[in-house]
């Protein structure tokens, strides 16, 4: 059986938010409304906080390793997590970008990986120690936010 290191899970929750930067700054960049390319260009910055928030994080994770005892089926769920989220492979930033046709893709696109970045931070949370736990977790509340913000800019542009 196949475990995540420590250390390659912070490598996914990076990759992840780098194709988040990515993604951002690529819709800020190609929109003409002004709330949308605001708000895409806020997340953008914010995804850089969280790159260095989880670079520091990185250190206190890189050594772990699951023991015999460590539940199978968290790991798989890990996994999956991982697997689901179009932002941990750098190809996938690409295709998903080709498919924004309008402004409600791009909403809807990013209100779906923000959803999903929160599932994997709260799995990833259960690995960490109490401090870096805690820092995990304004993370996901960060994310949140993100999410909160996305779904009422897409409530008042359906208005």
């Amino acid at each position: 059986m196949l475990f995540f290191s420590g250390g390659e899970i912070i490598e996914v929750a990076l990759q992840i938010e780098r194709n988040g930067l990515a993604f951002y700054r690529s819709m800020a960049g190609s929109t003409e409304h002004g709330d949308v390319k605001n708000l895409f260009n806020h997340l953008a910055d914010e995804e850089e906080k969280h790159i260095k928030s989880f670079q520091s994080l990185y250190k206190y994770f890189k050594d772990y390793k699951p023991t015999i005892r460590d539940e199978e089926e968290y790991y798989d769920y890990i996994r999956m997590l991982a697997a689901m989220n179009v932002f941990t492979k750098k190809e996938g930033i690409h295709e998903v970008l080709n498919k924004v046709k309008d402004k409600k893709d791009a909403l809807d696109m990013a209100i779906g990986f923000e959803k999903e970045s929160i599932l994997f931070f709260v799995g990833i949370k259960g690995l960490a120690r109490e401090p870096q736990r805690d820092a995990i977790e304004e993370l996901v509340h960060q994310e949140q936010e993100h999410l909160r913000k996305l779904f009422l800019l897409t409530r008042d542009n359906n208005r």
